[in-house]
């Protein structure tokens, strides 16, 4: 079978509620000698059935396998493309390896800022990689993209990793990456209230994945020319970031931890001073005087199971 132009590859798991809306505004635009490629991912609330009307159904790696697109999209069934997407990419996609464009939240807001028009290399944003691997993390989404399908050849999702299997298959397609487009326009509408959102519920591998990836940024930033201190010093502004986004989980969203396994983690979180620092800076900009107080001392002093016993004691986890 011959190359098509497009290849959309749409993860599906218990997104009845969704799945016609998304497939609906990739379908009203998709290009002809294009393909949607459907995923069900061992859905249970009749996704199955509303794949089979709609499109080939595949696992997602497998998709990739499959796809035979020249370029290649990833949608999440929660979310929706905006009207334009694709007249505005193919162009653009003749003389780059990816075309980056603009992400909005409910109600259509744009959610964060982009350049516009071409660069030769992601290199020539180095001075801006915070913003993009820590800040916001946009490097590391898949569906503010559209790629280049040679670009991702060979590369596949990491099976081990349950979080943050996006970044690492980024990093490692845009250490391959030369020429991109960025279009601000925001032409992704993306629900952040999804039931299984990582804001919505606890999770408490954020510190292991951190971990598990740091290799693939790390090849990354060499491959953007950052030399070993100027990669250290942003491998240390991420691990901060994910050490204070693992002790806001674990501080406000409910979960069956022991005094132990809150204590053992919060630990972690707070040994490294770097971490330290951006775990206080995330407690001052987000708690009122009292518990501010509480909260500082605790980090600034490593007294994890001070936070663990307020965490049992409010209720946060099962007897």
């Amino acid at each position: 079978m011959g190359e098509l132009l497009l290849s959309v590859i749409v993860p599906v798991y218990n997104a009845a509620a969704t799945l016609n809306a998304c497939a609906a505004s990739i379908l009203d635009q998709l290009p002809q000698d294009s393909e949607l490629l459907l995923v069900n991912d061992g859905s249970t609330d009749g996704c199955a059935a509303l794949c089979d009307a709609l499109a080939a159904a595949d696992a997602r790696n497998a998709g990739l396998a499959v796809a035979r697109g020249r370029y290649l999209q990833f949608v999440d069934a929660d979310d929706q493309l905006m009207p334009g997407l694709y007249a505005a990419a193919l162009p653009h996609l003749a003389g780059a390896d990816l075309f980056f464009f603009g992400i909005a939240g409910p109600g259509g807001l744009p959610r964060d800022r982009l350049p516009s028009g071409p660069v030769p290399g992601l290199a020539s944003l180095r001075a801006d990689f915070p913003y993009y691997l820590v800040e916001t993390g946009l490097f590391a989404a898949l569906y503010n993209k559209i790629y280049r399908a040679c670009l991702l050849r060979g590369l596949r999702f990491d099976p081990a990793l349950r979080i943050n299997e996006d970044l690492q298959f980024n990093m490692q397609a845009l250490a391959r990456c030369g020429a991109v487009f960025f279009d601000p326009t925001p032409y992704y509408l993306y629900n952040d209230t999804a039931d299984g959102s990582l804001s919505r519920r606890l999770r408490t591998d954020l510190l292991d994945a951190e971990i598990y990836t740091r290799p693939a940024v790390l090849g990354f930033l060499s491959a953007c020319g950052l030399n070993g201190e100027e990669a250290a010093s942003l491998l240390r502004r991420r691990q901060g970031n994910v050490a204070a986004a693992q002790c806001a989980l674990l501080l406000g969203r409910p979960g069956k931890l022991t005094f132990s396994q809150y204590r053992a983690l919060f630990s972690r979180a707070l040994g490294p001073a770097h971490c330290r620092a951006a775990v206080l800076a995330w407690v001052k900009q987000n708690y009122s005087a009292a518990p501010r107080a509480f909260y500082s001392a605790c980090v600034r002093l490593r007294l994890a199971g001070g936070l663990a016993a307020l965490c049992r004691l409010r209720g946060r986890s099962c007897p």
